[in-house]
């Protein structure tokens, strides 16, 4: 009766979480299963992650609970040589499989042949997510002739691994509306360069990086000019551009991405740079102009990965070039605007600003404000109080290189105040000392004083 009650099942093996698994009472547990059914009848969604080291053979008794209830499948830490095996069995096991999450381990990548058979069984699949997997010309075919797939998220392998993309032919998709890939800017444009028009396909997320600032900002303008060619309906375009070289290269201008004021439906757009988009108040009205439907405008530093990165520790992130008269001109030009993320200056003057006019925030539910200083977090706040009725969310952000020095500060100054705490106790534990000490002589001289008065 239990089994049938449960809808998600979750297993993290992650060995600092506390996690320890005997994999036999699993084996146990498979001896109870029906010989025509399955062990959780209702069962909605699996999770599995193997955490940093996978025990072997571990997964395959974890599937057990898998059945044709589940329609929600993340499998994390896989490992190479284990993927065709458990890809065959989910296919089977799981028919009506409409949301995949899959990943190798770090050590090891998906393999992207036994994705595309199982791509290929799961009729019903709707998101497919993976991890550590190269997008192959034979997995790309696979992606256009389904007929329900309409979100595609790739994350490629360690570099070296990629497939040219010679073999890629160009195909036009039955569903797909949303892909997401994080890859070098130059294999992205190479792939879109072999496509047809992709007028279904209508979201688009890149994270991409170069590692050279002449090839890399090349790239990224080649692929600002190939998006509203190959895909004329976008209404969500999100870039990370991550950069080896990003201090030879600077800020984004809005020339580095100018094509893409192509794309008259879009609704989001998302940039982010490692030193930043820098941009004047003019070119934001341009934007704006070019997208009367934008109802989320990012554009910001980009979080670096000092792990995968080392050397963007070493950046020099640029000043903010927008004024906080850029809001102004955002309320007056779109005030429908619900989300907004700007690299803005509260120290610009404010004197030139205009006086609140009819012109107010409509709509805005979150406004994420990067300063170039954190001295007067009022005078944004202030400014945006004249012009908006509505509440809504206000959040200054920092650079990771400011929040790197901030936490820093903050440890220096926390150990300096902890020093003085303990000076302060030894200080306090050496006056209660020598107050015991005075104690115990007054003590000792009163004793003695009554002593030779009572012998007088």
């Amino acid at each position: 009766m239990y089994a049938q009650r449960v809808r998600t099942l979750n297993f993290d093996l992650y060995p600092t979480k506390g996690n320890t698994f005997d994999v036999t009472t699993f084996q146990t547990i498979a001896q109870y299963r029906p010989p025509e059914g399955d062990l959780l009848p209702n069962l909605r969604k699996f999770t599995y992650d193997a955490g940093q080291a996978p025990l072997p053979d571990a997964l395959s008794s974890f599937l057990i609970f898998l059945g044709s209830s589940v329609a929600e499948l993340e499998l994390r830490g896989i490992s190479q040589a284990a993927t065709p095996g458990i890809l065959t069995y989910v296919a089977r096991r799981a028919p009506q499989l409409q949301d995949l999450n899959i990943g190798g381990d770090q050590s090891s990548e998906i393999d992207s042949s036994a994705l595309t058979t199982c791509l290929t069984c799961l009729e019903k699949l709707k998101r497919l997510h993976t991890w550590s997997i190269n997008l192959t010309p034979s997995l790309w075919d696979a992606m256009a002739q389904h007929q329900c797939l309409t979100s595609a998220a790739f994350v490629a392998a360690p570099r070296g691994h990629s497939p040219t993309t010679t073999d890629f032919q160009p195909r036009t998709f039955a569903k797909l509306e949303k892909l997401v890939i994080r890859e070098d800017f130059d294999f992205l444009c190479r792939l879109f360069e072999s496509q047809n028009v992709l007028p279904k396909m209508v979201r688009v997320a890149f994270e991409g990086g170069s590692t050279g600032h002449v090839q890399g900002r090349s790239d990224f303008r080649r692929l600002c000019e190939l998006l509203p060619q190959k895909l004329p309906n976008l209404i969500l375009v999100w870039f990370d551009y991550h950069s080896n070289a990003a201090q030879e290269e600077g800020p984004l201008e809005l020339g580095d991405f100018r094509p893409l004021l192509q794309c008259k439906n879009l609704r989001v757009f998302h940039l982010t740079h490692s030193c930043g988009v820098a941009l004047t108040v003019d070119e934001v009205g341009q934007l704006l102009d070019a997208w009367p439907s934008i109802r989320k405008l990012h554009l910001q530093y980009a979080l670096d990965n000092v792990i995968a990165r080392p050397n963007l520790i070493r950046i020099k992130w640029s000043q903010p070039t927008l004024p906080l008269s850029v809001l102004d001109t955002l309320a007056e030009k779109n005030p429908k605007v619900e989300d907004l993320s700007l690299i803005l200056d509260a120290n610009a003057p404010l004197s030139s600003l205009r006086k609140p006019g009819q012109h107010q925030f409509e709509c805005l539910n979150q406004l994420d404000v990067p300063l170039s200083t954190v001295s007067h977090p009022a005078t944004v706040a202030g400014y945006l109080a004249q012009r908006s009725k509505k509440r809504f969310s206000l959040t200054f952000g920092l650079p990771q290189s400011l929040r790197r020095t901030i936490r820093k500060r903050f440890e220096e100054e926390k150990n300096k105040w902890d020093q003085v705490a303990e000076n302060l106790t030894v200080l306090y534990d050496q006056k209660e000392r020598l107050a015991d000490e005075f104690r115990m002589q007054m003590q000792e001289e009163r004793a003695r004083y009554m002593q030779e008065l009572r012998e007088v």
